[in-house]
């Protein structure tokens, strides 16, 4: 989920703050969709070592 929403976010946004810049979508693309995926997957790991409790 943190992926998807940093790729939208680096992809989307700069097209719509600067539609001039030709290498917008190439910021969603390359730094900040795989940075969510990596950030998504190390809160993931750390929940899933956390114990349960009920």
């Amino acid at each position: 989920m943190l992926g998807v929403i940093g790729f939208i976010g680096g992809f989307v946004g700069p097209i719509v703050f600067t539609p001039e810049a030709n290498q917008g979508p190439l910021l969603g693309i390359f730094i900040t969709g795989p940075l969510g995926f990596v950030l998504g997957l190390i809160v993931g790991l750390v929940l899933s070592l956390q114990p349960r409790r009920y």
